[in-house]
């Protein structure tokens, strides 16, 4: 299986996984983590980045 195979569908499982976690989110708003809000926009944003990373990798030429 070639990398550009490969991170799409862990891209796509990725994208999956936040679109699952959202909807738990927004039927559960009592739900918290025990860590302050800036920790949790900070694994919100590494995961983001990491997740359109493996959406662009593959679009990109190689020299």
């Amino acid at each position: 299986m070639s990398f550009k195979k490969k991170s799409r569908i862990i891209a796509s499982i990725m994208l999956i996984v936040a679109i699952a976690f959202f909807v738990f989110a927004v039927t559960h708003p009592t739900a918290s983590f025990p860590w302050s809000n800036t920790i949790t926009y900070f694994i919100y944003a590494v995961y983001m980045v990491i997740m359109v990373l493996l959406f662009v990798a593959p679009h990109k030429k190689g020299k």
